[in-house]
């Protein structure tokens, strides 16, 4: 499997998954907001690809909620801010297969800028 992280993130990062650190509550909807919009914000990634990204940043929507139940204006909006805000401040944006993402319950879409 490709890692996006380095060794000692990854380490980190699976040591504190396995500690219970997922357990209790969702930790997208806990995070802080670096932008808010009406249905989306944009939250730093507490545990980012530090391989391969210089700042990591993820887009959530405001509603706990899976991607197949995002409403129409959650759609229209996502789409709005993809074309605009994001465009202007990000280069990729990632999305980890089901069998990948640590939080399934709560969609959310990585925003990278590489590393030079």
């Amino acid at each position: 499997m490709v890692r996006l992280r380095t060794q000692e993130s990854e380490e980190k990062y699976k040591k504190l998954i396995a500690a219970g650190y997922l357990t209790g509550g969702c930790k997208l909807c806990e995070a802080s907001s670096l932008r808010d919009f009406e249905y989306w914000r944009i939250i730093r990634n507490d545990f980012p690809y530090d391989l391969i990204a210089q700042v990591h940043d993820m887009i959530v929507p405001k509603r706990h909620v899976k991607e197949n139940d995002l409403s129409e204006e959650e759609g229209k909006e996502y789409g709005e801010i993809k074309a605009t805000y994001i465009e202007s401040n990000y280069e990729f944006i990632l999305e980890p297969t089901l069998k990948l993402k640590t939080i399934p319950e709560h969609f959310h879409l990585h925003l990278i800028v590489a590393k030079p």
